[in-house]
């Protein structure tokens, strides 16, 4: 298989298809021209003037013409004229079939305001990686990501966001213990983002603060427990719109698989970028969760190597060394209430001035809530994040989508309101109810079979190497188009920048060179000419005519063009078609046996019309 080089493929780019079709039809004219002169050429040194004014008559007169001639030189060159003239100008098509491919990618970057009119009417918020092939090096996230955003045709990219770090915050109004738990404040009144503190601690659990910026739990709770917290849905962002008003940011059960993907076992990732706008202040996070699950059934349990595996490979700071200390004392409770036939559950936050994280561990026995018996054991370790990367003030206060007599909130997905909290809010009507603000999740990325497989008891199928490792090289990446998504959708789409691609008409190297080709040989075949004084080689059959019958005062053996052409016409005298001249006379070659000599009143001085009734003889070589 021929590999396109540089010199074959297509590089030059050309404004437009019509500058890239002047190109190769004046090209092929050329070598049109090329062809006329040479042919003609070789008729003057042939002295075949019969043959040069063949050139200008149709196919089937040259047919005529070398047929009545054989393999004459004269025929000869009339057929070489017949077969090259076509052929040269077929040229632009030749060069035309060298197209590879004929085009380039151009880019122009533009803001994300500019291509309002290529957006699809309602883009989905929610986009998926997956990997049913098995193979990540087939995975192309840039699709994935953008996908289903701008209309078909549409070619463009998301460059890299280098502002992604642009939050406002203020300082905490509570230390890491009086506020329960991490969280990014945003005003002076409370208002903050934090991780749901609630959900993976067991109540028989006490969260303990270890520092100002970090806390952690960690004991066994009954099994009859563990379904509970097993079924609790992971990377619920909590909201404290202030001090005494907070709610949950819950995906959307009816079209968010997360919904469900995100409760149990399973090895999958969610990202999204969400916003929170309260009155004009709008806020704009990345959230990454992060699960891996081993599941057993009962009465088989999970092998203790396996268990030490997955707890080196997600717990390690190198994964690729030896196991550490630290690392293996956390197995060894794993695998000590795996061996009680117990449950546990164990966790660290993280408190950040931009960010929060909470990373989890949990061994559940899962039983049957009737007699109790075993169904199966879980093994769990999740990995939650929250960012803040961009906070602006709106010109507008953000306003209700509809009254209620609560406090409530605004929902939206992708920049559009769905509906309102008033429904689930348990707040009682009272004078201070109002309305708090507004929640949307701008975009969500959902990695399924990607990291693992989740229902398997082996630690090398539940969390692949190969997909950990994809996933950990494309994170940044992921986050920078997923992040554009969103302010394309919910956000300030200025803010984002859209390199736009398309096609270019463009030439190759070879094609430039097989276009300056026929142009060379042109000049060649002209200079040619100009060197050897062709005369009536190189005019047509009407200067012929006008110079040797005299039709004026020009000389006859000096031919060029007509500067001012003489009006010709068509006249019959005695049966005959003849030429008729401006000054009333005629032009023909009659043999006096096709016509009587005239009388001496149809004579006329002319000197055409005396000549129009002298017999000329057959002139040789035509």
């Amino acid at each position: 298989m021929l590999v396109p080089s540089s010199f074959t493929t297509s590089v030059l780019p050309v404004q437009e298809n019509v500058v890239k079709n002047i190109i190769f039809r004046v090209s092929a004219l050329c070598l049109q021209l090329a062809v006329y002169n040479l042919c003609s050429y070789c008729a003057f040194k042939s002295k075949a003037y019969t043959s040069f004014l063949m050139f200008a008559e149709d196919y089937i007169q040259r047919l005529f013409f070398i047929s009545s001639r054989g393999w004459s030189r004269s025929a000869l060159i009339v057929l070489g004229f017949a077969i090259l003239s076509p052929l040269a100008g077929l040229y632009d098509t030749l060069l035309w079939s060298l197209d590879s491919p004929g085009y380039v990618i151009k880019s122009s970057r533009v803001n994300g305001s500019a291509v309002d009119d290529q957006l699809l009417t309602t883009p989905p918020y929610i986009v998926f990686i997956a990997n049913s092939a098995g193979n990540v090096n087939s995975i192309d996230a840039d699709a994935a990501i953008t996908g289903n955003l701008f209309k078909s045709g549409f070619n463009f990219t998301f460059p890299p966001m280098n502002d992604l770090s642009r939050g406002d915050i203020v300082p905490a109004r509570q230390s890491l213990a009086d506020a329960g738990g991490p969280r990014i404040w945003l005003d002076d009144e409370g208002f903050s983002v934090g991780i749901d503190s609630f959900s993976p601690i067991n109540p028989h659990c006490s969260l303990q603060t270890t520092d100002d910026r970090n806390q952690a739990w960690g004991c066994h709770i009954p099994n009859n427990e563990s379904y509970g917290m097993f079924s609790e849905p992971l990377g619920q962002p909590f909201i404290w719109w202030d001090g005494n008003q907070s709610e949950y940011m819950r995906s959307f059960r009816n079209d968010n698989p997360w919904k469900s993907l995100g409760t149990g076992g399973d090895t999958a990732a969610m990202k999204q970028v969400f916003t929170v706008t309260k009155d004009r202040r709008r806020h704009t996070f990345l959230e990454t969760v992060l699960k891996v699950s081993m599941i057993s059934m009962s009465p088989v349990l999970l092998d203790d190597a396996d268990i030490l595996e997955m707890v080196r490979r997600t717990f390690s700071d190198d994964p690729a060394n030896n196991i550490q200390p630290s690392t293996k004392n956390l197995a060894d409770i794993i695998v000590a209430a795996q061996a009680n036939h117990s449950s546990f559950s164990g966790g660290t936050f993280l408190q950040q001035d931009y960010s929060v994280g909470a990373t989890s561990i949990e061994l559940l026995n899962i039983t049957n809530s009737a007699d109790q018996s075993p169904i199966y054991v879980a093994f769990r370790v999740t990995s939650t994040n929250i960012t803040l990367i961009r906070s602006e003030t709106l010109p507008n206060p953000v306003t209700p989508l509809s009254p209620c007599p609560l406090y409530f909130s605004n929902l939206a997905t992708g920049g559009r309101l769905r509906s309102t909290t008033c429904y689930l809010s348990t707040a009682t009507q009272g004078p201070g109810a109002r309305f708090l603000g507004q929640l949307d999740a701008s975009a969500v990325l959902i990695l399924s079979d990607v990291l693992g497989d989740g229902s398997t008891a082996k630690a090398a199928t539940a969390l692949n190497e190969t997909g950990l490792l994809w996933y950990q090289n494309h994170t940044e990446h992921i986050d920078q188009v997923l992040a554009s998504r969103a302010f394309i959708l919910g956000g300030d789409r200025e803010s984002v920048m859209v390199d736009v691609q398309h096609a270019a008409p463009a030439l190759s190297y070879l094609q430039l060179l097989l276009s300056l080709i026929p142009t060379l040989v042109a000049l060649v075949s002209i200079l040619l000419i100009r060197r050897d004084k062709r005369g009536y080689f190189q005019s047509s059959f009407f200067v012929a005519v006008h110079a040797t019958t005299h039709l004026d005062e020009s000389r006859c053996d000096k031919v060029g063009y007509s500067h001012v052409p003489p009006e010709i016409r068509l006249d019959v005298v005695d049966g005959h078609v003849l030429l008729g001249t401006p000054n009333g006379g005629t032009l023909g070659i009659i043999s006096l046996g096709n016509v009587d000599p005239p009388t001496p009143s149809e004579k006329d001085t002319d000197f055409v019309n005396q000549d129009l009734y002298h017999t000329v003889p057959t002139m040789e070589g035509l």
